[in-house]
């Protein structure tokens, strides 16, 4: 997309992209609860009735909070000058954010970890193809967007095949007492997460003009992968730290996930150093020296969020995390230091930094506490 289109065509689709992520909360938020009450679970006709319960769930809520987002939408698309017409596209997003993450997290409880990766490699792929497909096609941004609907509808599709050993089974009623007491510091936790994650584009584009938020939105988006690239430590790591019966042992797991996310944003940041120019010129095929300026900022602030990713989904691994409500004043940090310092992308950076420090900082904080 970087390549296909405008940088302002591309900082538009960014921050569409970043209202996306936002669903993301909901996503996050059940797969990490059902991949919980999953580990714990061997039954298979127990996790049938644990997979239509979550079903039918998500639909009534979904449904709700679509018509509260058309709603809003209107107050958005006036806000970040983006045509409603695809403020209310992203909705769509919706449903599946609240579907396929029952079938990811029943995979990633049941620790059927190649299956949950060739699923997300699956949904890369035809997003991939699709959005490109449709942008050549003079679609612009709209094709991208439908590109990543169809390709997140796909994905679900192919879970449900995943699973099939578990729908074919007579169903077994299964007692959830506690998910719903579970399921209140696993949602602001991912809230804070995925708010932190989204803002800096969004405020970006309320700030910048919309050729500076596309040459924003291309080093934002490659430092990213630093997290979206180590994020499946955390999640490979949340059911071995919650099936754990000894501090000992959940610890022992942690050190060892931390030991490699380090190594990997090491890696990452070293060669983003000294291949910021060639790494901008590969993905957006043109040298673009504001964005190859920022880079490794950007990535420093990704790699931290990354490490606070991590600790966070350790606490909700041995259910530990008592103030997550806490967390939501390091989003606040974040939005005052963006609003205050953008007199530049340089400055902006530093602005990020700074927040996703103090929010590593608040992590570290709840686990000793």
């Amino acid at each position: 997309m970087a390549r296909l289109l405008t940088l302002a065509e591309y900082g538009v689709l960014t921050t569409l992209i970043s209202l996306i992520i936002i669903f993301a909360i909901f996503s996050e938020s059940i797969q990490t609860v059902l991949s919980k009450y999953t580990t714990k679970e061997k039954v298979r006709g127990k996790l049938k009735n644990l997979a239509k319960k979550a079903f039918r769930k998500a639909g009534t809520i979904s449904i709700i909070i679509l018509i509260i987002y058309l709603i809003i939408g209107l107050f958005i698309a006036q806000f970040l000058n983006i045509s409603y017409s695809l403020i209310s596209l992203t909705g769509i997003m919706l449903f599946i954010s609240f579907f396929i993450p029952v079938t990811r997290g029943i995979l990633q409880g049941r620790k059927q970890f190649s299956s949950l990766g060739i699923n997300m490699v699956w949904e890369g792929l035809i997003k991939l193809v699709l959005s490109i497909g449709l942008v050549i096609l003079g679609i612009g941004v709209l094709g991208a967007l439908l590109g990543m609907i169809i390709g997140s509808a796909g994905a679900f599709l192919i879970s449900l095949f995943s699973l099939r050993d578990i729908f074919i089974t007579k169903e077994k009623k299964i007692k959830t007492p506690e998910i719903y007491t579970y399921t209140k510091p696993v949602f602001i936790t991912t809230l804070a997460i995925v708010l932190f994650l989204s803002f800096d584009i969004i405020l970006a584009r309320r700030f910048f003009s919309p050729d500076i938020v596309g040459v924003y939105a291309i080093g934002s988006t490659i430092a990213k992968i630093i997290f979206i690239g180590t994020h499946p430590i955390s999640k490979a790591m949340f059911p071995i730290s919650s099936e754990t019966k000894k501090p000992k042992d959940s610890l022992k797991v942690l050190k060892n996930s931390i030991a490699i996310l380090v190594v990997l944003i090491a890696l990452a940041l070293v060669f983003i150093f000294f291949f910021a120019d060639l790494i901008i010129w590969l993905f957006a095929g043109r040298y673009i020296p504001e964005a190859a300026s920022i880079l490794f900022y950007l990535a420093i602030a990704m790699s931290l969020l990354s490490l606070t990713n991590l600790i966070l989904l350790y606490n909700l691994s041995l259910g530990i995390l008592k103030s997550s409500w806490l967390l939501l004043v390091f989003i606040v940090i974040q939005v005052i230091l963006l609003s205050v310092f953008n007199s530049n992308l340089i400055e902006f950076s530093f602005a990020l930094i700074t927040s996703a420090a103090a929010f590593l900082w608040g992590a570290i904080f709840l686990l000793k506490k």
